[in-house]
């Protein structure tokens, strides 16, 4: 259809421009940029370490390590699984490591892990915002209408749908209303909230904000303070705002929009669309081969078919001892009970034993 034929030159010369530039990256800045932003995300388990040790304080022997193989772990897999199914991953690892734990409980944890993160973004997004970075719509019939005519002709669909959700909303409210209390228990303690979550994930946000002035360098995009956060609030813009589509295209128009009047000139279209796309390819890769090698020593396996199986058998970890140096009582498999049993009675009859077995067997 010759109709198409410029559409399509178009396209393959924005490829060849966008492949142009991505053949010149900086090797050594990638690299750079690739560990800064994998340090950062190592950096902010830390903050949800102290979550859990609030929602679940019985859980002594939770190291943070562990909690960071289980957050890298789901983080990378949301690469490849749509709807942050990474996200079970690492409750699941969890659910292995804390004694007692429940999904909800667990679930509830992410609430204040997001929270300083969602207030940053917020803030980022309207310094964006004030700054004329990010293009909105100026036009009021670019802006959905609302109005109450739908209410108004049809009143018993709207009263029904709106008992329904009344309904549906007090259901879950009461069904997680305990886990949420215990998942939340942070909250109730401001200053260990700041100390230990904030402090923590601000200091990932740093690491972060390197990463990406590394990411700019291997891709010569301009560098300065203001670039480098006007690079973050595009990032995260997509997270914060409902805006349609929610995609690499709203972070290529703001920085469009924001080199310009950061920089006071123009950059070429496929530099930044070759930085957007690159560095999050580049970025998604390496959170995936970490969140493979974690998997991997985690199901014991470099097997895909029997990790996965190994990772249907786990299951909620299981009550320790309270004193120390006490041993945990053995799994004994069927048909050993004997075997157990005679082993036991040796043990009775060695020389030296305070007890003869009949005085065992009276107690």
């Amino acid at each position: 259809m010759p109709a198409l034929d410029p559409a399509a030159d178009s396209a393959v010369h924005a490829v060849s421009l966008v492949a142009a530039r991505g053949a010149g990256v900086h090797p050594t800045a990638l690299v750079v940029g690739t560990v800064l932003y994998l340090l950062a995300k190592a950096v902010r388990t830390r903050a949800w370490f102290t979550i859990l040790r609030a929602a679940f304080p019985e859980a002594t022997g939770l190291r943070p390590r562990d909690v960071m193989r289980a957050y890298l772990a789901g983080s990378g897999i949301n690469v490849i699984l749509p709807a942050r199914g990474g996200d079970v991953v690492k409750l699941a690892m969890l659910r292995r490591r804390i004694e007692g734990s429940r999904y909800p409980t667990l679930a509830a944890t992410l609430v204040p892990e997001t929270l300083f993160e969602s207030a940053v973004g917020v803030g980022l997004v309207l310094w964006a915002l004030a700054s004329g970075f990010l293009p909105v719509p100026t036009m009021s019939g670019k802006l959905p209408a609302h109005d109450a005519a739908l209410v108004l002709r049809h009143p018993v669909l709207a009263a029904l749908g709106a008992a329904t959700a009344l309904a549906v909303g007090s259901w879950v409210a009461r069904r997680l209303r305990t886990p949420l209390r215990h998942g939340t228990a942070i909250l109730r303690s401001p200053g260990r909230f700041v100390t230990g979550v904030a402090s923590w994930q601000a200091l990932a946000r740093l690491i972060r904000l390197g990463a990406i002035a590394a990411f700019m360098a291997a891709f010569g995009l301009p560098l300065t303070p203001a670039t480098a956060l006007l690079v973050m609030a595009a990032q995260g813009a997509g997270r914060v705002l409902l805006v349609g589509p929610v995609s690499a295209g709203l972070r290529v128009a703001m920085l469009s929009y924001g080199f310009v009047a950061t920089t006071g000139h123009s950059v070429d279209i496929a530099a930044i669309t070759a930085f957007t796309f690159g560095a999050a390819a580049v970025q998604g890769m390496a959170g995936l081969a970490a969140a493979l090698m974690i998997l991997g020593v985690e199901c014991e396996t470099w097997s895909p078919r029997r990790a996965l199986a190994t990772a249907r058998t786990w299951g909620p970890a299981r009550a320790r001892p309270d004193h120390a140096g006490a041993e945990e009582p053995a799994i004994v498999a069927p048909g050993r009970e004997a075997r157990v049993g005679r082993r036991d009675a040796g043990r009775l009859l060695r020389p030296g034993t305070l007890r003869r077995p009949e005085t065992a067997t009276a107690d």
